[in-house]
This record gives C-alpha cells, structure tokens and sequence, in this order.
C-alpha cells in the first residue's frame, strides 16, 4: 500500500539511505488491540497536508507497506479531550478502510520503514491519484449520502446558504408561497424551495462509530 511521508529537505538522503526509525520518528503513541503502540504518522495523499506540500522546507517520500504494519484513524477526531474517545474507535486496519470514510485520515505505521520501501515522490510528476486530497473525497461522498438519504438536501442547503448571504447583508430576501427569492446588488437572482428535509430521520453514521 501506497502512502506519503513528509521529511526535512536535510533529512532525505538518510531516510533514503537508512530508512525511517520507528523509535526515532514515532510521533505519537495509540492504543492498538489493547496496547499502547508507538507510530510514524503518514498520509494517503501528499495533499493531505498543504502547508508541508507547498513547503521548500520539505521533501515527500513515497513509501509502500503491507497493510499488515498500517492503521488508519480520523486526524480530524485528535486534538482534544472530548473526542479522543472518537479518535481511538476512529484506529482500523488498513485493509478495512474505505476511502473517502474519514474528513483527515492518517496512516499510522507501527514498524521501521526500511530503505527499499521509500521511494522520493515528485510533486508534480509523482505517481497518479486517484483524487485531489482525502477531506475533497470525504466531502463529496459526504454529500452523495445525504442526498441519497434525504430528499429535498439540496433545496435546504441552498436555501440555508443564501439565508446566510442576505443575514450578512449581500443578499435581499422575499417570499412567494413555498418559495424564497434571493436577488443580489447585480441583478443576480435565485429561487428555492422553502421546506423540510425529507427521508431518513437519521443521518449516516459509519458503523464503526457506533459499535
């Protein structure tokens, strides 16, 4: 399995040379199948950390894993105390992760990387992917479930979206029966539906979080 790793410009030599050091480039600690497991965070894409990718301070390494010696667990979860909890139930096996599930997901190796798995990775003619960045694929899958779910989710967020815009003065707003016009300062017009969302009570959850 294909993932990305961002190092040091000064670094990358020996990491192609020596490889990465699970004991020196462990970066946080997890519970892993009831253990405390130290791991090297990496990413699925090399978009999945802009300011690293657009950085002249670092260099992307390509490396390829067994899943075997691969987690994956939603960033987006880490951070603070309340959702820690999420972020640990967050932590599955590589083989079982579905792209496009988690908004930030992170790679966590949980051995050395030795030197026949790192490759550097290009930026620009680096190997093709299949999408622009993980949380892009999040969002658009995102949105696909809830329409598929819910029938008037369109109608209703374009119609929260532009209640936002005349709330903040850019939009003026009217009502003509079930529908709300919005018109702008440069003749800009937009009508939807007024309404509640129909279809399922529930919105999706993934069944991980919920065992």
């Amino acid at each position: 399995m294909e993932m990305y790793y961002y190092i040091p410009n000064n670094e990358k030599e020996n990491a192609l040379t020596c490889g990465i050091k699970l004991s020196v480039k462990a970066d946080k600690k997890v519970l892993i199948n009831g253990y405390t497991t130290p791991c090297i965070s990496a990413l699925l894409t090399p978009k999945d950390d802009m300011p690293k990718y657009k950085s002249d301070q670092f260099s992307c390494l390509k490396i390829d894993l067994k899943p075997r010696y691969c987690y994956i667990a939603d960033k987006s979860l880490h951070g603070i105390k309340e959702t820690e909890d999420l972020y640990l139930r967050s932590i599955i096996p590589l083989s079982e992760y579905v792209f496009g599930t988690y908004r930030n997901p992170e790679c966590l190796v949980i051995c050395t990387i030795l030197p026949e798995n790192i490759n550097p990775e290009n930026k620009v003619m680096g190997s093709p992917i299949l999408y622009n960045s993980s949380e892009e694929m999040y969002l658009i899958n995102l949105i696909q479930q809830l329409r598929e779910n819910h029938k008037n989710f369109d109608e209703t967020i374009l119609n929260l979206f532009f209640d936002k815009l005349a709330g903040n003065g850019q939009l003026k707003k009217l009502q003509n029966g079930d529908l709300m016009i919005f018109t702008g300062p440069y003749g800009e017009v937009y009508t939807v539906k007024t309404g509640k969302i129909g279809g399922q009570d529930e919105l999706y959850k993934h069944k991980r979080l919920q065992n």
